[in-house]
């Protein structure tokens, strides 16, 4: 179960938000297309808890037939979340019950792995499709921006000995080459090596 369970703010509830991810969720399951939810709620069960006013799912696509994805999402729910923003062909954003929903079209290659290496769990009444801890540090990272790396803070925290490393030192330098920028690199292990020393002074201390 998620740590954030009465969070709320400016008017939008926890409830609010499971019932449209329980709406959403029922039209990924009954049109086959395999998911994982990412973004803010992915951070109430594998980082530090904090409220989140949307919700964002990663899909993979059958055949990578991106315009029948975006199709079968905008038939069910036609309203844009942000329509003052030019459209994206890889995200698809409408609002259920005026929460912003992202369906993030997945890429062939690492995206998939988002999907593949979640794990089921319980969000309110709910059993849904969470990404790895992994995998949401390294979007994360990759995103950039500064509530981003609070968030992998929090990750690199509440995860603390239970993270595959190897893993996320495969595909983080790829990302920092691929879009060249070393710095995020420099950064995170920056902040891994502070948590380390923090957990072991911790320890340190305890005994």
């Amino acid at each position: 179960m998620p740590r954030s369970k009465n969070l709320k703010s400016d008017g939008v509830k926890q409830k609010d938000i499971e019932r449209t991810l329980r709406q959403a969720v029922a039209f990924l399951e009954k049109n086959d297309l395999r998911y994982a939810v990412i973004g803010g709620i992915a951070i109430q069960f594998l980082g530090k808890p904090r409220f989140t006013y949307d919700v964002d799912f990663k899909v993979l696509v059958p055949n990578i037939d991106y315009a029948a994805a975006r199709a079968i999402i905008r038939a069910k729910f036609p309203d844009r979340a942000r329509p003052h923003i030019p459209a994206d062909p890889l995200v698809v954003d409408v609002q259920i019950e005026k929460i912003p929903v992202d369906f993030l079209l997945a890429l062939p290659g690492y995206e998939e792995n988002i999907i593949t290496r979640a794990t089921r769990r319980k969000f309110g009444g709910l059993m849904v499709w969470i990404c790895s801890a992994e995998d949401l540090l390294i979007q994360k990272v990759v995103a950039n921006r500064a509530k981003d790396w609070l968030d992998v803070e929090g990750i690199l925290s509440e995860q603390y000995g239970r993270l595959d490393e190897d893993y996320i030192e495969e595909w983080l330098p790829q990302f920092a080459d691929l879009l060249e920028r070393p710095e995020m690199l420099t950064q995170y292990r920056e902040i891994q090596d502070r948590i380390k020393a923090i957990v072991r002074r911790h320890r340190k201390a305890r005994r």
